[in-house]
This record gives structure tokens, C-alpha cells and sequence, in this order.
């Protein structure tokens, strides 16, 4: 969340990136973002947390997802593109799936619910209603699943 210093509001901007290089697809948290070049420095690190790739990507090899600024309830950072799973403090029958997104409407990150309504992460009360279960890139089966649920 925003951190007041002196006086001026400030947030922690951070990215991570969907890298298409080659034959294998991976996210990788970005450390630079060069404008000039159009390129960004990437890091991959494996499920022990061990740096497995320090890599550079050109613009057409990446897609960059930007930090919400907020955590799911296992403190697990939310950024654009990740599935989150949620319900609602009033009714915990309802539970839905959903991809966060960048919402122009609302001018903030959000989900669109069962019935298509767009929620801005900041309307749904606590963050311990959210878990990120995957993302659209590296879970696309998530996505399926949602598509069946609604259809």
C-alpha cells in the first residue's frame, strides 16, 4: 500500500515480465527497463528461490505486468495477469475466479465477477478475501475452467 513520506504519497512501482524467448516461456521478475533501447533486464529464480536465469529481453519478446501494490492473504504480491480466487466477506457461498486487470474504467487493477461487473481490488475489503492461484500465462487451463463455469 501507499507509504506517506514526507508529506508526498508514495508507492512501491515494481514489474515482473512474461518473457516469449525462444522455445520456452518463463515470468521472470524485471530488475531495469531500458525506454531508449526498448529492452528489460530479467531475473528467473526457481521454487527455492535460486536465480535460475539473468537474462535481457527485446519489446517483442516480453509483456510487462505491473505490481498492484497489494498481497494475497499468503502475502503472495498480486500483479496484472495473476488468478486470483476469491469470495466475499458477506457471503462466502460466492466464490469466483478471476484474472486481474488493469481496469480504465475505475483507474485502478480489478477483477470482473461471475455476472461481469468490473471490482476494483480496492472495493473488496480485506486482502485475506484474495489467493493467487495462478497466472494467465504459465495457467491458461484456469482460464478454461472460468470460461466453462461462466458459459
Amino acid at each position: 500500500m501507499a507509504r506517506k513520506k514526507g508529506g508526498i504519497m508514495s508507492r512501491e512501482i515494481k514489474y515482473r515480465a512474461w518473457i516469449k524467448k525462444g522455445c520456452e516461456s518463463k515470468i521472470g521478475e524485471v530488475t531495469s527497463i531500458n525506454l531508449d533501447e526498448g529492452y528489460i533486464n530479467y531475473i528467473v529464480c526457481n521454487e527455492q528461490n535460486e536465480i535460475e536465469i539473468i537474462g535481457l529481453a527485446y519489446l517483442d519478446e516480453y509483456i510487462l505486468l505491473q505490481y498492484t501494490g497489494l498481497k494475497d492473504k499468503n502475502s503472495k504480491e498480486i500483479y496484472e495477469g495473476d488468478i486470483l480466487r476469491y469470495s466475499f466477506p458477506y457471503d462466502r457461498r460466492l466464490r469466483h475466479i478471476s484474472p486481474v486487470s488493469y481496469l480504465e474504467t475505475q483507474a485502478s487493477f480489478g477483477v470482473i465477477d461471475f455476472y461481469g461487473n468490473n471490482i476494483p481490488l480496492y472495493n473488496i475489503p480485506a486482502n485475506n478475501y484474495f489467493e493467487v492461484v495462478g497466472n494467465i500465462y504459465e495457467n491458461p487451463e484456469l482460464l478454461e475452467l472460468l470460461e466453462e463455469k461462466n458459459g
